[in-house]
């Protein structure tokens, strides 16, 4: 009787199919380049005895793993440093309750910074702190219900395998941070679609309220909100244009009625750098209104 082609069953490296063979990008210097896969690296170096961290570094490096996973609560590799058996590392998540999801997603649809972080994946220091502010902890760690479990019967903690498999996955990390949330119970499409909804909500209820714009580019008699939703200005996305509102006789700052940009200088909003030219600009616009009159006259 043939055997079931399951690679599951596979138990050494050797027979494991080249194109699912998995080697560690970062030959020498830190392993992860973004900030937050250096940090789920950190946080087991922090830990980890350094003669196991050492050789476990050196597993990764010298040798190939497989069969890497995310589903939502897990995450499962086979490391194989003999060269020969492939053990298998499989790591533990709490996923995010529904309570947990709705603040999630509250939270990210009424700052247009982390609404535009999450439409193109860049999870910055930023979007992750103002998640922790709200009790939401998007980074896995041993503190917020993070276990690793290997079958090679070396009970220390960390063992080789375990060490070895936090490097792999930090750079799978780096190649698609949106497992951050898979394993925490939803996919991309899942927090994207839940996020538009809030947003096409919040943008409904903020158009109920009446505006007279005052502008050469809007017909009179159009009504407007007195606030410009940030839907789409920062990322994008959302149906018919946002036109800050200029009251007659009183000068608005537009980026300000459109919230937080998604980019930053540092650690300054991209909004409140830009926010410091508008008195220049009111004044140039200023200057020029005259001679524009005269030119048409």
């Amino acid at each position: 009787m043939r055997r079931r082609k399951n690679r599951w069953w596979i138990n050494s490296i050797h027979d494991v199919p080249e194109d699912r063979k998995i080697t560690l990008k970062a030959q020498d210097g830190p392993v992860g380049k973004s900030w937050y896969a250096r940090d789920f690296v950190r946080a087991m170096e922090a830990v980890a005895e350094k003669k196991r961290l050492a050789r476990g570094l050196d597993c990764a490096r010298k040798n190939e793993a497989a069969r890497l996973v995310f589903r939502p609560g897990l995450i499962r590799i086979g490391i194989s440093c003999s060269g020969y058996t492939i053990r298998d590392v499989d790591l533990s998540v709490t996923q995010f309750r529904q309570s947990e999801w709705d603040t999630l997603i509250k939270t990210i649809a009424a700052d247009a910074s982390l609404s535009g972080a999450l439409v193109s994946g860049e999870f910055s220091e930023h979007f992750v702190d103002e998640l922790r502010r709200v009790g939401i902890y998007l980074l896995p760690s041993d503190e917020q219900g993070f276990y690793c479990y290997c079958n090679c019967g070396d009970h220390h903690d960390f063992c080789i395998h375990k060490i070895a498999a936090r490097y792999f996955i930090a750079e799978a990390l780096d190649d698609d941070p949106w497992n951050l949330l898979y394993i925490r119970g939803k996919s991309r499409d899942d927090v994207l679609n839940a996020v538009r909804q809030v947003k096409s909500v919040q943008a409904e209820m903020m158009s109920r309220g009446p505006g007279t714009p005052v502008s050469g580019f809007i017909p009179s008699g159009i009504k407007l909100p007195d606030m410009a939703a940030p839907t789409g200005f920062f990322t994008c996305e959302g149906e018919g244009p946002l036109v800050p509102i200029q009251k007659e006789s009183v000068k608005i700052n537009p980026i300000k009625l459109l919230g937080k940009s998604p980019y930053y200088f540092g650690r300054e909003n991209m909004a409140d750098a830009v926010t410091e030219l508008y008195p220049s600009i009111f004044s140039y616009a200023d200057s020029i209104l005259p001679d524009e009159k005269r030119e048409k006259e």
